[in-house]
């Protein structure tokens, strides 16, 4: 009757409609500016999935499963998961072992074994961590900072600069 409204049948057949507001406002980027990237989510290994081989990339990588081989994810994380069992040398950014790992690692930042870790093998790494519970058997090589530089002043030591001009030491500002 009057004033009441009979409530809209859905059809099954039909997906229900999405409304976006017409406005922009929330929408705050410059004009032509490209929207941002979503953030990816990390590359995975599931804990069903067996692999054999080389593994090479620049994004984060979670294990679950097991991989046998070599990682090298250069300025990317490593993250074998509390199901995951790797036996491989790896190399990347930051490595973060809560399953089992048979080999080398090299972490460029951050090397970290959590309580339920298990690795053996020789880490090297500019930090290390290694939780209370974790298992770890080898070696622990610490690199600071500086000693990439060393290395990378004592590749020139053969090299001889010699300057073409040079100002009369009174005279320089």
């Amino acid at each position: 009757m009057w004033g009441t409204k009979k409530p809209e049948e859905t059809n099954p057949s039909q997906p229900a409609r999405e409304t976006t507001p017409l406005s922009g406002a929330h929408d705050l980027r410059p004009l032509g500016a490209a929207p941002a990237a979503p953030p990816r989510a990390a590359a995975r290994i599931g804990r069903t999935l067996s692999v054999k081989g080389e593994l090479a990339g620049n994004e984060e990588l979670l294990v679950d499963g097991e991989f046998e081989g070599t990682i090298d994810l250069g300025e990317s994380s490593l993250t074998v998961g509390p199901q995951g069992r790797v036996q491989a040398d790896v190399r990347a950014r930051e490595i973060i072992i809560e399953g089992t790992v048979r080999g080398n690692l090299r972490a460029a930042d951050r090397l970290q074994i959590s309580k339920s870790g298990n690795v053996v093998g020789d880490l090297v790494a500019a930090r290390i961590v290694i939780e209370d519970g974790a298992y770890f058997k080898g070696s622990i090589d610490i690199q600071k900072p500086e000693e990439k530089a060393r290395r990378v002043e004592s590749a020139g030591e053969g090299l001889r600069i010699t300057p073409v001009a040079a100002a009369p030491k009174d005279k320089v500002q």
